[in-house]
């Protein structure tokens, strides 16, 4: 795949959520890190924000659910030639709550690019250390109907 359709693709993606302003994709303040097209992997970047907490003060586990299916579903789409890919299956293994002011990192996987399912891993970890934050698999669909 070409750097250009790559990047174009990561443009569409990012603007695609952005748009819909009050949705949970535009509340989440993502930003990107890096983009490698051989590993098919695009690593995301996510502030943790005081809404998102819980009443332990981390992140939600439902927020930090929410940060992995949209870094796997980014790498999804911008290495596939789907029109959109949805979430067919997503698991989370949580490791490590991630507290107000942490910034959570996120690196998103593509292990196999089909014509129907992409399969996809992301792991997540502090934006200061390597530390494992949780880890997560998803199946995404290969969707080319147009909206």
């Amino acid at each position: 795949m070409e750097k250009d359709y790559i990047q174009q693709r990561l443009h569409d993606f990012i603007n695609r959520r952005l748009q819909a302003q009050n949705t949970i994709n535009a509340m989440m303040e993502m930003r990107v890190l890096s983009i490698n097209i051989n590993k098919k992997q695009v690593i995301l970047q996510f502030p943790v924000q005081k809404w998102q907490l819980n009443p332990a003060g981390h992140m939600h586990g439902g927020m930090l659910s929410t940060a992995m299916d949209i870094t796997m579903g980014c790498a999804s789409y911008i290495f596939s030639d789907a029109s959109f890919t949805p979430t067919i299956q997503m698991s989370v293994n949580f490791d490590k709550g991630i507290a107000e002011h942490e910034t959570l990192v996120i690196e998103g996987y593509c292990d196999h690019v089909g014509s129907r399912i992409v399969q996809a891993r992301a792991i997540a970890h502090f934006s200061d250390s390597d530390a494992l934050v949780a880890t997560a698999n998803g199946s995404y669909a290969v969707n080319h109907r147009q909206n």
